[in-house]
């Protein structure tokens, strides 16, 4: 199984196990399945907020990247 390392945690994991995250114009969206092709990031499901709060994504994916509605959504609904 191939290996991933999570943005959020930096933990290595196997990649079944992350969720890939897909820049699309400035809107970054979860390109897991079906897989979307480009440059991806991967990230527990549950450490999207510690990526967002460490800026990993900006860093993944630069600075006029913005997380998709529903993946800020599922951020909300996760950390309640």
């Amino acid at each position: 199984m191939p290996q991933r390392t999570c943005i959020g945690c930096r933990t290595v994991d196997d990649q079944a196990a992350l969720r890939r995250l897909v820049r699309r114009g400035d809107v970054v969206v979860d390109g897991t399945k079906p897989r979307a092709p480009g440059r991806g990031a991967y990230v527990h499901a549950g450490c999207l907020g510690l990526a967002v709060r460490r800026r990993a994504v900006t860093r993944a994916f630069g600075a006029g990247a913005e997380l998709d509605p529903s993946l800020s959504a599922e951020l909300e609904r996760v950390a309640e």
